[in-house]
């Protein structure tokens, strides 16, 4: 997809993008964890991480639209069911409602509303950060570190148990890798926002958004989004995608980034020992 080709596409093709993306760029996590494991077979991806949340590290996803959604969620349970782990199944709107609704009759839990999925070309101009604070692209274990820390901080707003991040992050090879770019802001009292690119399928992914409690209502996320996607095209993308928090959603908006699709997910909690 050239950068003609992203101007003309429509919705659902950039929607169709940032579902894969998204679903590719957690699989891609996941391979590098300590204990992760993913399985892309018979048109379904698993993938299973280092943490037992079943939401985000733990989750599939059907990749041949003539499997049913019966189907796909059979087979999902076929690998998570042996490994005693609870996950989330993933359904793009208006393309995956048999697989929504295959989850919802077998009485998966839908965890939330439909989340936006996103879609932006190469920022033109480049947010600064407020007056003492840097941008640093994360090179080494101790800007991981921070990532997750921050991470831990700032997803605890939705209900994500602390050592989520860092159980994803352990081993900071999965993130000091060629095809991540990954970034910290820090002010005078240390790290305060954090965001990812990951490079997938001619898309900067954008994942592991987030800023501190202290660190809200500064424009830190807008300026670590800003600096993650540009150093995201920078590894080749030709369009930026993400899914949104309802948090993140109006920064993402107000940054030129606009709606394409929606995506929803139901959680089959792990079965009872």
């Amino acid at each position: 997809m050239t950068r003609a080709d992203v101007r003309d596409a429509s919705d659902e093709e950039l929607a169709a993008l940032a579902f894969l993306a998204h679903v590719d760029g957690l699989c891609i996590l996941t391979r590098g964890a300590p204990g992760g494991e993913v399985l892309d077979a018979r048109g379904v991806a698993c993938w299973l991480g280092p943490h037992e949340l079943p939401m985000l590290v733990n989750g599939a996803a059907r990749f041949r639209p003539e499997l049913r959604g019966a189907e796909v969620l059979d087979a999902a349970r076929e690998f998570f069911a042996p490994r005693r782990r609870g996950f989330s199944l993933y359904a793009l709107d208006g393309r995956d409602d048999d697989v929504r609704d295959a989850s919802a009759s077998a009485g998966l839990t839908s965890m939330r509303d439909a989340a936006p999925l996103m879609a932006r070309e190469r920022p033109d101009e480049t947010v600064e950060p407020p007056r003492g604070v840097v941008v640093r692209r994360v090179d080494d274990a101790a800007g991981v570190a921070d990532l997750a820390a921050v991470s831990a901080d700032a997803y605890a707003v939705y209900g994500m148990p602390r050592d989520v991040p860092a159980a994803a992050f352990a081993d900071p090879g999965v993130v000091l890798v060629p095809h991540i770019a990954a970034v910290v802001a820090y002010d005078d009292d240390g790290p305060v926002a954090t965001a990812m690119a990951i490079a997938t399928h001619g898309t900067a992914y954008l994942a592991w958004v987030g800023t501190v409690t202290r660190g809200q209502r500064r424009g830190l996320g807008a300026a670590v989004t800003d600096a993650a996607t540009l150093a995201g095209f920078d590894l080749g993308a030709r369009v930026a995608t993400l899914l949104a928090s309802p948090m993140g959603a109006p920064v993402y908006r107000r940054l030129g980034w606009r709606d394409v699709g929606t995506l929803t997910y139901h959680v089959d909690a792990a079965p009872e020992a």
